[in-house]
């Protein structure tokens, strides 16, 4: 019912802070369906050493006059260094459909093991995680997390309020919200019954 099935190209724009060079604050979401709240998105992040750790858990259930219709979780882990991405573990149930990717630093390359096959991507690959605006800032290559794949994405981005917002052209679509500082305030998107998904902070 959730599940993004977007056809992705990028544009570069003014930069926006980086946070992968600094630790940043915990984000929390709200997942908003018809006017009610169906789950949550929480980032947290954690310095080790010289890396950033970015651990990512979505709940979602949707019930219907009190029965579960659909349930969702993904849960992602990444560690970066710098901005090279040198890790990443997914898990996801979509509904009963499993998942999972795993993508490790490799050379020159980016390593993806995942359900969907096995890719070598460039080093400066980057998965659409949403927190991190500095990926999507540039026409850096793209894999989805959730299917462990390469994506070739189509962006438009304008200024809002002093920051950006990111549409994702293709599929059922989506639209991620930064602020000046490139700090992840908000997104939204279509479900595959068509019904508008929104997050909203919590």
């Amino acid at each position: 019912m959730l599940r993004r099935r977007t056809v992705l190209g990028a544009a570069l724009l003014p930069v926006l802070a980086d946070p992968a060079r600094a630790t940043p604050p915990d984000l929390a979401f709200a997942v908003i369906r018809e006017g009610r709240q169906i789950g949550t998105h929480l980032v947290r992040f954690r310095q080790e050493g010289e890396l950033l750790r970015a651990r990512s858990e979505v709940r979602i259930t949707v019930r219907i006059a009190g029965f579960t219709v659909y349930r969702y979780t993904h849960d992602t882990e990444e560690a970066w260094r710098g901005n090279r991405l040198v890790a990443l573990d997914s898990r996801l149930d979509d509904n009963g459909h499993k998942g999972a990717c795993e993508a490790r630093a490799e050379g020159n390359g980016l390593r993806l093991r995942s359900t969907a096959g096995e890719w070598l991507m460039p080093m400066n690959a980057a998965p659409l995680t949403w927190w991190r605006a500095a990926s999507l800032l540039a026409d850096l290559p793209l894999f989805d997390p959730e299917e462990g794949r390469p994506v070739e994405p189509r962006l438009e981005r304008r200024a809002e309020g002093g920051g950006q917002r990111v549409t994702l052209i293709g599929g059922e679509g989506a639209e991620v919200l930064y602020n000046a500082s490139g700090r992840w305030v908000g997104f939204s998107t279509t479900g595959e019954d068509g019904i508008r998904v929104t997050y909203r902070p919590a």
